[in-house]
């Protein structure tokens, strides 16, 4: 792996006084993906995201540690506690980790849209490997289409394919064995140990995080919020940036709003 494994980038200064909000990316995704809902939410916030090494085009060198570790890591590279740390995907699963080990780097609340989680009653089988590993291609190949844009349409599509192979094939059953391990072990997390407000996003048209298994989650973390919309995939967070932001805006204020109360006399 070249280069540092964790950086920090600042999407809006933010004004003295006002909430500090940082963001944790997915698998082969990176911390530009959060600009579109930064642009919607308070100007006057301290907006930072989180550069992790499970970015898109990385080497995989990084799985010798949990990923817990390593953002933990990114964390301490603020200045202070987040009072709200946003995560998609595999960097929620990271905040899970702290989370259930009572980590006071993971901030003072925690969003976590479209984490990987199996239900308990779910056997971990050949038939679950298969249909994770054709939803993670997919989910690969929508990641690529997302960061390339507009650009797509003017490549050939022989082009394009070709294009969605090479990342499907440098990612590999490396990336894939890294959201597989998160996912299958995802029910053995002490969920019950979480001590900050939560809040779980799903969408009914990911299949990474099935209704059911959001549902459980909501329930097996104490006072989680569970918000669910029908329309929403695995990169609702790009694709639907302004709804998703009014919500984290409105759970980060009445966070706030309830430590305040808690803390007066």
């Amino acid at each position: 792996m070249t280069g540092p494994e964790v950086r920090v980038y600042t999407l809006a200064p933010g004004e003295p006084g006002q909430p500090v909000v940082a963001f944790a990316h997915g698998l082969e995704d990176s911390w530009p993906s959060w600009l579109p809902m930064a642009a919607r939410l308070d100007p006057r916030w301290r907006l930072l995201a989180l550069d992790l090494p499970w970015r898109a085009g990385n080497d995989y060198g990084w799985r010798h540690r949990r990923p817990g570790s390593w953002l933990a890591e990114a964390l301490g590279l603020l200045d202070g506690r987040p009072d709200l740390l946003v995560t998609h995907s595999y960097g929620a699963n990271a905040a899970l980790e702290l989370l259930t080990a009572g980590d006071p780097a993971a901030g003072h609340a925690v969003a976590m849209i479209c984490p990987l989680y199996r239900m308990q009653e779910w056997p971990v089988s050949w038939r679950m490997l298969e249909r994770s590993r054709a939803t993670f291609v997919q989910h690969i190949r929508e990641g690529v289409l997302l960061r390339v844009g507009g650009r797509a349409g003017s490549l050939e599509p022989d082009v394009l394919e070709a294009m969605l192979k090479v990342t499907v094939d440098r990612v590999g059953p490396r990336g894939f064995l890294a959201v597989f391990d998160q996912f299958t072990q995802s029910p053995e997390l002490p969920l019950h140990r979480v001590d900050r407000p939560a809040l779980v996003v799903a969408g009914g048209a990911d299949p990474t995080l099935a209704l059911p298994a959001a549902r459980e989650l909501g329930a097996r973390i104490p006072g989680a919020k569970l918000w669910v919309n029908e329309e929403y995939d695995h990169f609702c967070h790009i694709r639907h940036a302004r709804a998703i932001a009014t919500q984290i805006a409105e759970f980060t204020v009445a966070g706030l709003a309830a430590a305040t109360a808690g803390e007066s006399p």
